[in-house]
């Protein structure tokens, strides 16, 4: 069996659990030429999201995004709805799955993050090393 999760961290307010799943607190980043939807960052306050789209069309595919990243976390049907911000960048989006633990979705947040930070690092072109210029 796999480990528990780590405890969220102390005074964390970007993952909070609600009836019937959890809310998130989301600052997104919109661009129609962002490479892919992404996690940018996890810390205890927020949650920094890159979404590819234009800033008008980002709900739905921010909730795509979100409902592959929590998926698979023992709920038959996740639902995620927009609650608060739907035209702005700071959002609460709400991930409605019996079961979900805030915990769990931290930790697969920052999973996502880890992984496409890594990726991010890997397509970009390699730094030149010249001579150091004193």
């Amino acid at each position: 069996a796999a480990a528990p999760p780590p405890p969220l961290p102390a005074g964390c307010t970007s993952v909070k659990e609600v009836p019937q799943g959890i809310e998130l607190a989301l600052e997104c980043y919109c661009s129609a030429s962002a490479r892919q939807t992404r996690v940018k960052a996890v810390s205890a306050r927020s949650i920094g999201m890159e979404v590819k789209a234009k800033d008008a069309e980002a709900n739905k595919p921010l909730c795509e995004y979100l409902g592959e990243t929590l998926s698979g976390v023992g709920c038959a049907k996740l639902r995620c709805e927009v609650v608060r911000g739907e035209r702005a960048p700071v959002k609460v989006v709400r991930v409605l799955c019996d079961g979900l633990a805030a915990a769990v979705a931290y930790q697969r947040l920052s999973i996502a993050q880890l992984a496409a930070d890594r990726e991010a690092a890997a397509a970009a072109p390699p730094r030149s090393v010249g001579r150091p210029t004193f």
